[in-house]
């Protein structure tokens, strides 16, 4: 008797299986929302003909927490073994809610900040304190504004899960630094994360007990067999060693590792160590060495890689979690379709779903106070051209000086109620953005604003979506149809 699978349960011997296209059905994202991929360009997917995947934190859902406690700890001991860092100045690190994605750091003044997309400093931390309004002007000056990258090597944006250890680390050690000695600090940080990373002491640890820190997710099999047999190329793209990507798979895939070398029946191409961003350039002149099987390769760049799938600029589907390495890099050189893979986006939507009549009424609220505040400026134009009237006659001398009072009361009133819709709307803005991080906020939104994260993907993602998996719950000749547009004065008439 065969054994009963769980729906979503990867199908081992090939095919997606009639309980996974149940579960597909069951959990479709025009119910589920927290599995719905959000389209930014339209895309057919029936004219996407190869779908590639990153692996870390795309495929393979890590446990954060005991990654970043494994991280943070190997760099902390090379800081203080080889920098004669005093270990008790590494024993204050902040909470693990504090580090995130899309932050940037200010690594001369040692300040971590929040922007929107233009620039604006929204929120700033040195070390553990927040900064005033005031000691935020005193570096950013009366605007609020940083360039961002264009800065020289100033400003770094954390643009990847691996970097929170870092962030932690450097939030803890700023405390005991002076002007002058931040940036010194982090690039020790940076250095010693390089080296765990490349020595394979972060690595080794990890694959010696890989279910500690892997969450298999049982329909990632189940995805990939989809793609495949609804005739689309699948390839796995990587910065990851083999050695590593191969030590891993079994486990991210819910497998035996007994099983070996066979999860490669579920790619068309493997790529390891392929070292993107550079990747994606091929004026670099990078080749590619073959690895051990005929369908793995070391290195090398995207025309290879097209070569061997026999695809194209967008007829290639990426799916990755790095902004940069992943999306920005292939959107401007290669003009690959791309998804960005967004763990944080669940996270938030969950916060949502439970304050459903906050959010409407923050929505409401604002809506209100656009109205009120046109008529503020209504009523500050008619005071206006009342106060210019001169010249008249006795008569009407009263008439005007009635109807300036009329107008004044009428602004006052207006001015009153718009307060108290600002007054309202920061009350209902605070108690979402500390539910959904009680230090930063949105990973996507800064007030009425994106943050400099949030122009990103809007820029670079074809779509976006929590889990690379998400994908398994559309058919595939799905139309991703992006939200219309809308200019300013076409709003007013809606």
């Amino acid at each position: 008797m065969n054994k009963q699978r769980n729906p979503g349960e990867s199908n081992n011997g090939g095919g997606s299986g009639w309980l996974d296209m149940i579960s597909m059905a069951i959990r479709t994202p025009v119910f589920d929302h927290h599995r719905a991929i959000y389209t930014n360009r339209t895309m057919r997917f029936g004219q996407i003909d190869a779908v590639g995947f990153d692996f870390d934190h795309t495929l393979a859902i890590y446990n954060n927490e005991a990654l970043d406690a494994l991280a943070g700890k190997l760099v902390a001991d090379r800081l203080v073994e080889h920098e004669g860092i005093p270990r008790e100045w590494l024993e204050g690190l902040p909470d693990l809610s504090f580090a995130k994605k899309a932050l940037i750091l200010d690594i001369d003044e040692g300040v971590i900040l929040k922007t929107d997309r233009y620039g604006h400093v929204l929120r700033a931390y040195r070390g553990k304190k927040k900064l005033t309004v005031s000691e935020k002007r005193r570096l950013y000056g009366d605007r609020d504004i940083i360039p961002h990258v264009t800065d020289g090597d100033r400003f770094i944006q954390v643009d990847h899960a691996f970097s929170r250890p870092e962030i932690l680390l450097w939030t803890a050690l700023v405390d005991h630094t002076e002007a002058g000695e931040r940036r010194t600090v982090w690039e020790k940080i940076r250095k010693h994360t390089d080296t765990i990373h490349r020595d394979g002491s972060l690595k080794s640890v990890i694959t010696a007990d890989p279910q500690k820190f892997i969450f298999q997710d049982p329909r990632t099999e189940a995805l990939l067999n989809h793609l495949r047999d609804c005739g689309k190329k699948v390839f796995l793209l990587t910065n990851s060693e083999w050695e590593y990507t191969q030590a891993m798979m079994n486990t991210v895939l819910g497998r035996d590792a007994s099983r070996g070398d066979e999860w490669l029946d579920l790619f068309d191409l493997v790529v390891a160590e392929g070292g993107k961003p550079t990747y994606f350039n091929p004026a670099a002149g990078r080749t590619a060495k073959p690895g051990i099987h005929e369908k793995v390769l070391l290195g090398g760049n995207l025309t290879e890689i097209e070569e061997c799938i026999g695809c194209t600029g967008p007829e290639i589907l990426y799916v990755g979690d790095h902004i940069y390495a992943d999306l920005i890099s292939s959107k401007r050189n290669v003009y690959w379709r791309t998804m960005l893979v967004v763990p944080e986006l669940e996270d938030e939507m969950v916060v949502q779903s439970a304050m459903p009549g906050l959010v409407r009424q923050l929505r409401e609220v604002d809506e209100r106070r656009i109205t009120t505040e046109r008529e503020v400026m209504h009523w500050k134009a008619v005071e206006a051209c009342l106060q210019s009237i001169e010249g008249v006659v006795d008569e009407e001398r009263n008439g005007v000086k009635k109807l300036r009072l009329e107008c004044h009361d009428a602004r006052k009133n207006a001015s009153d109620t718009l307060k108290a819709f600002i007054r309202q709307r920061e009350e209902l803005r605070s108690k979402l953005s500390t539910a959904t991080n009680e230090y930063w906020g949105s990973l996507f939104r800064a007030g009425n604003e994106l943050t400099h994260f949030g122009r990103q993907l809007e820029d670079y993602a074809c779509a976006y979506t929590s889990r690379a998996t998400n994908l398994l719950f559309y058919p595939a000749g799905h139309y991703f149809r992006s939200t219309m547009d809308y200019l300013p004065h076409e709003l007013e008439s809606m």
